[in-house]
């Protein structure tokens, strides 16, 4: 099981991070396919969410808890 931690980053670092996530992203969608990546419940999943969200089957959350329900 995983320990909690609390992270603080400042806003800049934030940014930083987010820039370094996408540039990760970028390279993995180059040099690999999503099947290679995740496996195959996940995409499963993520179809299934991606459908719902083109037919509009969703509920927007408004706060993290809102999401958690």
């Amino acid at each position: 099981m995983m320990k909690n931690i609390t992270i603080e980053l400042s806003p800049q670092e934030f940014t930083e991070l987010l820039q370094a996530y996408q540039t990760l992203q970028m390279f993995l969608d180059k040099v690999m396919s999503p099947n290679e990546l995740y496996r195959e419940n996940f995409l499963s999943g993520l179809r299934s969410a991606q459908l719902e969200v083109e037919i509009g089957q969703f509920e927007e959350v408004h706060s993290f808890d809102d999401f958690l329900r």
